[in-house]
């Protein structure tokens, strides 16, 4: 059944559009672990790839030999600058080969770049990142992607035939919408959050690009200024947004990794462990900080006969290109 946008426009679940095909070489990328692991929540899995929105494209991303093949939606062919953009946001000037070297020998983070050795950390948009961690807040992923792409389907500019081809909408549009219409889109209380980070924006207390700018510890400080973000959120966004290699996100999942493996002591607080991690890891925080709550997430839902083996299993059956 069609859905609609406040514009009225009907939303039809069947239509997918025609794609444009190029081809991005790197050197491995494991496309399910980065696309759909955590980081971003706009993108689906579509037939043996992902379909997601960067900035004003829709896009279908595919494991091919020695690279990634890229498919536009709306049947444009790609531009040298499209490309640039995609590259730069899956990471793939990132030394994966380097960090594997610092860490094979470990044994938690070790094991976890067997797994998944094309794992990246994603450069996303700055405002997108930020609303989508809000509403992570007490969250679950499915529901945080229904909250993202409900706001980009209520607000955003359609810019491709799927369902969900919708670019983000700007600050300036949800600050227009309001804490009641957001409400109206499922966002619960964070729907207070999100207007007051869009006004904190429109109205010049915050700039996101000035944050770019600024160092770890006073990006962190104006990011946790706003409703509704604590340092684990505004860690997050530093980490998969601003290019903040040290930022170090902590949820059940890492702090018990940094316990188990690593002495990280028990009694911390999860702001205090962030720290702790930060001290021990540097300016690897961010990829050691998806790594361990990858392998932590996903290495929870197996039989414990299963964990040994599933390290030296992994790449065959998944969206992951190695060189």
């Amino acid at each position: 059944m069609a859905t609609s946008r406040p514009d009225g426009e009907q939303l039809d679940p069947v239509r997918t559009g025609f794609l444009s095909a190029a081809f991005l070489p790197c050197e491995s990328i494991d496309l399910e672990a980065t696309l759909d692991g955590g980081q971003a929540f706009r993108w689906w899995r579509e037939g043996e790839g992902f379909r997601g929105v960067v900035g004003r494209q829709a896009y279908r991303l595919s494991a091919a030999e020695a690279g990634i093949r890229i498919e536009t939606a709306d049947g444009s062919p790609l531009r040298d600058a499209e490309l640039a953009g995609l590259h730069r946001y899956l990471a793939l000037d990132y030394d994966l080969e380097s960090l594997r070297t610092r860490y094979g020998g470990d044994p938690c983070i070790g094991s976890a770049l067997r797994g998944w050795p094309g794992l990246r950390v994603l450069r996303q948009d700055r405002w997108e990142c930020l609303v989508a961690f809000i509403c992570s807040s007490i969250s679950s992923i499915p529901r945080i992607k229904l909250n993202v792409g409900s706001i980009a389907a209520a607000y955003g500019d359609r810019i491709g035939p799927g369902p969900r081809d919708f670019a983000f909408p700007p600050p300036d549009r949800l600050a227009a919408a309001g804490e009641t219409a957001l409400r109206g889109l499922g966002l619960g209380f964070r729907a207070r959050c999100v207007a007051h980070a869009a006004e904190s924006i429109v109205n010049g207390n915050l700039d996101l690009e000035a944050v770019y700018e600024m160092p770890y510890e006073a990006a962190l400080g104006a990011l946790t200024n706003l409703d509704g973000v604590g340092e684990k959120v505004a860690d997050c966004v530093l980490a998969f947004a601003f290019d903040k290699p040290q930022a170090f996100p902590i949820d059940r999942w890492v702090k018990r990794a940094l316990e188990e493996w690593y002495g990280a002591p028990a009694n911390l607080s999860n702001g205090k462990t962030a720290a702790w991690a930060r001290a021990k890891f540097g300016a690897d925080g961010a990829y050691v900080q998806q790594y361990l709550f990858h392998r932590q997430r996903i290495t929870s839902r197996m039989a414990p006969s299963r964990r040994a083996n599933e390290f030296t299993e992994k790449s065959a059956t998944r969206s992951f290109v190695q060189a």
